[in-house]
């Protein structure tokens, strides 16, 4: 017995105190569990964070935080959240020596600098066409290309039977996409009779009545883009693109929308 009640007896543990956060409870939030080390001050973590925190007495919650973007991320992210791609399709250049690669260069630039997205596809076959849609669900699907007797020129590959691709056989395969682009630039000669067509599966079509070089073509490419990346509709960016034609080429005919042309792509 004296061996039994001599002995000191172990200090009873301390009392513990519960808070509530939220739908949680934290046991004595002073003192870190064992095993785990202490959090960094608030400080710290608003140093690290650059979070804007504001404190509110409620009943379940004793501060939110709110985190805002950093200066160079606004207007960067789209409204809808999903970038806007477009897809550049372009023909082989060796017929006219057309530099379909310079034309997407320039678009490259301004979309580089904006929330939009670009994919590149050169000489496409036919059967290349619909899949690509629908891969990548294009905003706008520009076509750089040759033309001629009511045909499109996209590959100089005869054994694939579409060295020339009749107008309507391109929109039935456009139209049997299950996303088809809001808007489609045809910046090529005489594509006006392919944008009726395309017209009946896409918002708006823009294309040239007559023939239009390279130069042309770059110069109403370029502005075209800046205006939609600014969220302009069609009709406005057409306009903006059409002024920096008017200057150097006075006489050129001017390109035609189709279809919905007060639609904002972006």
């Amino acid at each position: 017995m004296r061996e039994t009640t001599d002995k000191p007896r172990p200090t009873p543990p301390p009392s513990v105190t519960t808070t509530v956060i939220g739908d949680r409870l934290l046991r004595d939030p002073l003192r870190p569990p064992t095993g785990h080390t202490r959090p960094p001050p608030l400080e710290l973590l608003s140093q690290a964070w650059s979070p804007s925190i504001s404190a509110h007495s409620s009943q379940n919650s004793l501060f939110s935080a709110t985190i805002h973007p950093q200066d160079h991320d606004v207007g960067l992210i789209p409204p809808g959240g999903a970038a806007p791609r477009v897809l550049f399709i372009s023909g082989d250049p060796r017929p006219g020596r057309n530099d379909f690669g310079a034309e997407a260069a320039c678009i490259r630039q301004v979309v580089g600098a904006s929330y939009m997205q670009l994919t590149e596809m050169a000489s496409v076959r036919l059967a290349e066409i619909c899949p690509a849609l629908d891969r990548y669900r294009p905003t706008v699907l520009h076509i750089a290309a040759h033309s001629s007797f009511g045909g499109i020129h996209l590959t100089q590959d005869s054994d694939s039977g579409d060295l020339c691709i009749a107008y309507e056989t391109l929109c039935a395969e456009i139209s049997r996409v299950r996303h088809p682009p809001r808007l489609a630039v045809l910046n090529f000669c005489g594509s006006t009779a392919l944008a009726d067509e395309m017209a009946l599966a896409v918002t708006t079509v823009i294309s040239w009545p007559h023939a239009v070089d390279d130069g042309q073509a770059r110069t109403f490419a370029r502005q075209l883009y800046q205006s939609l990346a600014v969220r302009r509709s069609v009709a406005e960016s057409c306009k903006d693109a059409e002024a920096e034609l008017r200057g150097p080429h006075p006489d050129l005919p001017l390109p035609l929308t189709h279809g919905d042309a007060t639609a904002h792509i972006f």
